[in-house]
């Protein structure tokens, strides 16, 4: 994780790398933005970068920044300076790097038909630290029987992603079980150029497409024990039918950090509903990949 993450913030500055190198396992998220300061987020708090090369936990003098056309530059660099090969993935909002770090994007929309086809004028980058944590599926297998499915909730940067891809190494390696790893955004298994750059095990990967229609196409081509997919959305409720009655468990995640937001968020509401998942799994935001709470399906429609 460490290298490929320096190789985006050098691509910034080679002042934000100094500043991050000391608290770089700890590092969460950098936000650049055109003409603004650089904020870092390190054990999920906020730091500004000075232009000296250290951190400062409130705003001050002198304070790191990069102008638009520099953020442009930025952007291209990130697209190895072919746009045109990342726009699907920008008409999406971001853009994958090696080493699973997903950037998210914010500009001005290109259109056709009414249809975001790409971004041009790029005002703010998200860089989204991924790693590796061995181990960290523990809190799964120890929650109880996997043969059913389990939902994971919780909000952005608490873990999801890290969970879901380590729970596909211990079940393809550990358990000894087909997983197909459903990896549309490229941040489970960091694939890029066909090699993946963490380890999730014997998983078979479909890489790039729609979480619907590869959640099918494993069930028909690929016969899995278990379907590990990330972010599903209402959109999907039909394919995790699909899933549940082939007899294949999924364990997925969605955005929502609390057992009372899930009942009120529809997605949850109708994922639950299809049969498919045993329990829902709370992450705690506050640390790493950390539990709040186990819920069972029977209590959370009570």
């Amino acid at each position: 994780m460490c290298e490929s993450i320096l190789r985006i913030t050098d691509l910034v500055s080679p002042v934000l790398t100094a500043a991050l190198l000391p608290h770089i396992d700890d590092l969460c998220e950098v936000r650049v933005r055109a003409d603004r300061p650089i904020v870092v987020y390190i054990l999920m708090l906020p730091y500004y970068v000075k232009a000296d090369g250290t951190l400062s936990s409130c705003k001050c003098e002198d304070l790191l920044t990069v102008s638009f056309e520099r953020l442009r530059d930025i952007f291209s660099a990130l697209c190895e300076y072919s746009v045109y090969k990342h726009l699907d993935n920008a008409a999406n909002g971001f853009v994958t790097f090696s080493g699973g770090h997903r950037i998210g994007v914010c500009g001005s929309a290109v259109t056709e038909g009414g249809k975001v086809v790409s971004v041009c004028d790029v005002t703010s980058l998200n860089i989204r630290a991924a790693r590796q944590i061995r181990g960290c599926s523990d809190i799964l297998f120890d929650s109880g029987d996997l043969s059913r499915g389990i939902l994971l909730c919780g909000a952005p940067s608490s873990g999801k992603t890290t969970i879901l891809r380590d729970t596909a190494r211990v079940l393809s390696v550990c358990k000894q079980k087909k997983v197909a790893v459903i990896d549309e955004r490229l941040e489970i298994s960091s694939c890029f150029s066909g090699h993946c750059g963490f380890d999730i095990g014997l998983s078979d990967v479909y890489c790039g497409y729609p979480k619907s229609t590869a959640i099918v196409l494993s069930v028909r081509t690929m016969s899995p024990d278990y379907i590990i997919c990330d972010e599903l959305t209402g959109d999907d409720c039909e394919a995790v039918s699909v899933c549940f009655n082939c007899g294949a468990a999924i364990i997925a995640a969605v955005h929502s950090d609390s057992l009372s937001a899930a009942k009120n968020n529809q997605t949850v509401r109708k994922l639950m509903s299809t049969g498919a998942f045993s329990r829902i799994v709370f992450l705690d935001g506050r640390i790493p990949a950390g539990v709040s709470g186990v819920i069972k399906t029977e209590e959370f429609f009570k």
